[in-house]
């Protein structure tokens, strides 16, 4: 494995038997740690979580052609498996060099989740 300063301090910190470094990375955010890209550490955080958003929200990205027919098939399909849409945005033409290409942002509600 490539022995990153992220992947060193994550093996000073827990000594998990991981095949990969995913494994550990994932097993340290399981227990609270997250990695700070800035500060090049480890770091704890206690705050109680809030609760998981009821919004699902997608980037559709494709062709300039394409992208409005591409965004209203996922869009029936969605509806079809209990999602509602809130928002659909208007497409957005990427910058270049990949101008040729626009998205779209999808917003839905889960409506079969009642939790």
């Amino acid at each position: 494995m490539k022995q990153t300063q992220k992947y060193c301090r994550a093996c000073q910190l827990l000594t998990f038997p991981h095949k990969t470094q995913e494994d550990l990375y994932r097993e340290l955010n399981r227990l609270g740690w997250y990695w700070h890209s800035q500060k090049k550490q480890w770091m704890r955080d206690d705050t109680p979580a809030k609760l998981a958003t009821q919004l699902i929200r997608v980037r559709v990205w494709a062709a300039t052609d394409k992208v409005e027919q591409a965004s209203e098939l996922f869009l029936e399909n969605a509806e079809a498996n209990g999602l509602r849409l809130i928002e659909k945005s208007p497409p957005y033409i990427n910058r270049p060099p990949n101008q040729n290409d626009s998205r779209i942002y999808l917003t839905f509600e889960d409506l079969s989740d009642n939790s």
